[in-house]
């Protein structure tokens, strides 16, 4: 009867302690890097209402109390911080109108009057770094007659969108050139508005 011969036992090999070696751990993954902060708004994602919003409330590079865009009487400004600005060149439109000044009232008792009359709409492109919008100085004014400019989005703003109210404001001393101030606008479309006066508002 024949028999099977046992398996041959594994002898360690030369050097070996017989102990057990434990695998090499799996190295854990390393976290993903926060995604960068935006620097700048694109307005071209955005419908016109909200880059309207957004452009209205930009704050002064100098101040974040006064507007990051503003007109004067060398056109339209953009002038805010560097991580609020637009990430392109945002055309924008400028409606101006003729603002006829006079007086109502008698003696010594006179408030000012003024009514509106279209002059005309011009298109400009503003940013994305600030300065001045190329085209948007607004016409000369005329003896006791300014013009109002009003920078907005979509379509050309209408005369029943206009400011009810102008309170015009009399520089001390009196100018001996045109000026200007800000007026402020709420539709929901505007951006900015300013008034160029002429020398001789107070006594129209």
């Amino acid at each position: 009867m024949s028999t099977t011969a046992p398996a041959p036992t594994a002898t360690p090999s030369s050097g070996s302690t017989g102990a057990a070696t434990a695998s090499p751990s799996t190295a854990s993954p390393t976290p993903a890097a926060p995604a960068p902060s935006p620097t700048c708004f694109d307005t071209g994602m955005v419908g016109d209402t909200t880059a309207a919003g957004y452009l209205s409330r930009l704050p002064g590079a100098a101040r974040i109390i006064d507007p990051g865009i503003f007109m004067d009487l060398d056109g339209l400004h953009l002038d805010t911080t560097g991580d609020q600005r637009p990430c392109g060149p945002v055309t924008v439109r400028i409606t101006r109108f003729t603002v006829r000044l006079s007086h109502t009232g008698s003696g010594t008792v006179t408030r000012p009057s003024y009514a509106y009359s279209p002059l005309d709409t011009t298109e400009v492109t503003v940013g994305p770094a600030n300065g001045i919008a190329p085209g948007s100085v607004p016409p000369a004014t005329s003896h006791c007659a300014g013009v109002l400019s009003v920078v907005q989005l979509g379509a050309p703003v209408k005369e029943a969108d206009l400011p009810q109210r102008l309170d015009l404001v009399a520089p001390s001393p009196a100018p001996s050139a045109p000026y200007h101030q800000r007026v402020k606008v709420t539709g929901e479309r505007q951006v900015a508005a300013g008034l160029a006066l002429p020398a001789d508002a107070a006594t129209c």
